[in-house]
């Protein structure tokens, strides 16, 4: 015979209190607690919904306290192992997230939102695979749930089956027509889709945008309105700002913008910050973090800034800018950088692209009307710390295959662009190279489940795995694995971009397919800048001709890989000053109805802005002879990083990292810089005259010195010898005038 189990007091007030958690209600959910705590109920219960309702409040790091100090009484609570490892990732601690979830999840296999939760993080920390994994667990559980689904769907397309995850895609869209991040993931998904053209992009687009519309913010915030002054107001809206790839292409923008005419503000999507981010924000008037801000108040609070233009520098990626712009946050707005094709958005007037990436004909696949740079943005390497450019070890290699004795082709992207397409030509490239090896790095290649998928889609497609290294991605790498590869096979449909970027910097020719959209086509214009447009093929069969042949000559292969560098730093593709000029004349013109220019444009001044002033490049020259002078090196090599943000390459740079690593003791350094310095600047006399200097310091042979003394000045090593040992100021071009006072006075630079 069963007993009849009543439930105290205590334990009454806990179901109360779940049952309105559940309904929303969590402020009273927290009464309730409170009252059962007095009446006897489990204080590991009470302490669980406490937790769950502090968070469903949105007060987050109360929560967390909370949980956590539960945690350390109760250490194998499931519960509040979930409800912490959840809170850490949404503060975006995502390592100490998954670790925790990893632990729930273990404990109550049955709980798909913590699977959920650990597959994000997951996702986030780039394991894309075990985020894969989490997601078919979620998905089990919780398929009907929207959110689930479209994690599944991105998790299955980042760890490269970017085909299952279209039809997965859809039908989280199908679950809720109207959550923004599946449509948003949706639309950048099927660039994937080798089938999928520009006039379906351009339909899906557009429908989104158009549902986007219908979604209202409060009507009582005041219109977007242009800013008062002379100077016109540059708005950047963006989820990336931060270590990504938008900042290979952002900071030479903003840092060379003219700030006698300009400011620029930027906006960020994102509560991560890195030592990206505090580079970034050096370069700009103001920078705000809205990440946390709810929908309407990001449109106030942007609109409030009264900028003349906005810039949408995400598209349909990650928190996307758009849901935001479809408002319109500034009286004229553009796309640029961060999605590979139209917005469909009316709102959106302009997008920036160049005639290599959308040629003439193109116009019908936006709605945006074009803008068409010299290219469609500079690149500068090594964002992160610009003076590395000037490392021995950065510098261009000969082509691996001189010393192997067979070619070695590679792709340094990430693994969802290894598709169908992308294994298709590889395999016919390989097939008609048969000594030929392949090395692919990708992020979470240092998983043997990671390299295992891709073993078995590259025998589907035919390829001898045993011919295929598989390396991880190392950021500390990211040039410099471009030193074992000879030849660059870029991916398809959707191509490289920085990685392209990179691979040019490092001299290694890329055979890139160019397709109809400009997703397929993000290669192009970067190898029509490096003089490299016959690797540009606009057919698969030209595509492996073109890779075997530059196999076929290891001699000339190695020609080639010495000229791509130089010719690329010489062109529109390095040249930020050039872009950023062209930038400008495009924001005016755009505004000149709203804000036509009050007074006559005087020359472009040269410089850069930072850390809230405005430098001339004049005043650049002379702070960089006044730490020389000095000796004060580490204020020196802050504003030798600067100038590199704006000049990129440029011999007052190699010549002040000179004498920094001369002074440190580094002495072959210090002369091998020198010589680039030289070769940047070939006719200033006290150069030379320093290098010999040096050079006798050190014992050096100084023949091919005198050599080329006579070959560029018909001048005697003796005649140059006879002169002074030339100061900071010469060599600089600065000219020194004395007072009375014997005060330095700079006169001209």
């Amino acid at each position: 015979m069963k007993k009849n189990v009543s439930m105290g007091p205590g334990q009454r007030l806990i179901q109360q209190a779940w049952t309105a958690h559940h309904a929303g209600r969590f402020a009273e959910a927290i009464k309730l607690v409170a009252t059962a705590k007095r009446s006897g109920a489990s204080m590991a219960d009470a302490c669980y919904i406490e937790a769950l309702a502090t968070s469903g409040l949105g007060r987050n790091a109360e929560a967390k306290a909370l949980a956590e100090a539960s945690l350390r009484r109760f250490p194998n609570h499931a519960g509040f192992m979930g409800i912490v490892g959840t809170l850490e990732a949404q503060l975006e601690n995502f390592e100490v997230a998954a670790r925790l979830l990893k632990q729930s999840v273990a404990l109550q296999p049955e709980a798909g939102n913590l699977w959920q939760a650990y597959g994000a993080a997951m996702f986030a920390l780039g394991d894309y695979n075990e985020a894969k994994m989490a997601g078919e667990k979620a998905m089990a559980l919780l398929p009907n749930d929207p959110a689930v689904v479209g994690n599944y769907a991105s998790a299955l397309r980042e760890s490269g089956n970017t085909m299952e995850a279209i039809p997965v895609m859809r039908r989280a869209c199908a679950l809720n027509p109207l959550q923004r991040i599946n449509r948003a993931n949706l639309l950048f998904t099927i660039l994937y889709d080798e089938t999928i053209g520009a006039e379906q992009l351009r339909r899906e687009a557009t429908d989104w945008a158009e549902t986007l519309a219908r979604m209202p913010v409060d009507a009582k915030i005041p219109a977007p309105q242009p800013s008062e002054g002379d100077k016109l107001r540059i708005g950047i809206l963006s989820n990336d700002l931060r270590r990504h790839a938008v900042a290979y292409f952002l900071i030479p923008l903003i840092a060379n913008i003219d700030r006698t005419r300009f400011e620029v503000h930027l906006f960020s999507l994102t509560s991560v910050t890195d030592n990206v981010t505090q580079k970034i924000r050096q370069y700009a008037e103001s920078f705000q973090d809205v990440s946390k801000l709810p929908e309407a108040e990001v449109v106030r609070r942007i609109r409030e800034t009264r900028c003349d233009v906005m810039v949408d520098l995400g598209g349909y990626t990650g928190a996307s800018p758009l849901q935001y712009m479809v408002h319109r946050l500034a009286p004229k707005q553009l796309t640029w950088l961060g999605y590979p094709g139209t917005t469909g958005m009316k709102e959106i007037e302009y997008r920036i692209t160049d005639w290599t990436a959308d040629p003439a004909g193109y116009e019908h696949n936006y709605s945006e009307k074009l803008l068409r740079a010299p290219i469609f943005s500079a690149f500068h390497p090594m964002v992160t710390n610009p003076l590395f450019i000037y490392e021995p070890k950065y510098r261009v290699h000969p082509t691996p295959a001189l010393e192997n004795g067979y070619i070695t082709f590679g792709s340094c992207n990430h693994i969802a662009k290894l598709g169908p397409k992308t294994m298709r030509l590889w395999s016919k490239v390989l097939a008609r190279c048969p000594n030929a090896r392949l090395l692919v790095e990708a992020a979470g290649c240092d998983r043997e489940s990671v390299r295992e998928m891709l073993r078995t889609r590259m025998e589907q497609h035919g390829i001898d795995t045993s011919r295929v290294d598989m390396i991880p991605r190392d950021g500390a790498n990211q040039y410099l694995t471009y030193h074992r590869i000879d030849i660059v096979l870029d991916t398809a449909p959707v191509t490289g971009g920085t990685t392209t970027c990179d691979a040019i910097w490092m001299g290694v020719p890329i055979v890139t397919f160019a397709g109809d959209t400009f997703h397929q086509r993000v290669s192009a214009p970067f190898l029509h800048a490096a003089g490299l447009d016959e690797l540009i093929c606009e057919t698969e069969d030209r595509y492996v001709e073109m890779a075997c042949a530059l196999a076929s000559d290891v001699t000339q292969l190695n020609e080639i890989r010495q000229s791509i560098r130089p010719r690329a730093e010489q062109s529109e593709m390095f040249d930020a000053p050039r872009f950023a000029s062209w930038f400008e004349d495009q924001v005016t013109e755009m505004v000149k109805d709203i804000k036509p220019e009050t007074r006559a444009r005087g020359e472009r001044q040269e410089g850069v802005f930072f850390g809230g002033t405005w430098y001339p490049a004049q005043d650049l020259v002379l702070s960089v002879a006044a730490h020389l002078h000095m000796r004060e090196y580490t204020p020196l090599r802050n504003v030798l990083e600067n100038l590199t943000s704006t000049w990129y390459r440029h011999w007052m740079v190699a010549y002040g990292l000179a004498e920094i690593k001369y002074a440190g003791g580094m002495h072959e350094e210090a002369i091998d810089l020198l010589v680039e310095a030289i070769g940047m600047r070939p006719y200033a006399l006290p150069l030379y005259r320093k290098l010999g200097i040096w050079m006798d310091e050190r014992g050096f042979d100084k023949s091919a010195l005198a050599q080329l003394l006579d070959d560029q000045f018909g001048l005697a090593l003796e005649t140059l010898e006879a002169s002074p040992a030339p100061t900071v100021f010469e060599i600089l071009g600065i000219t020194v005038e004395y007072t009375d006072n014997n005060v330095a006075e700079e006169v001209t630079a």
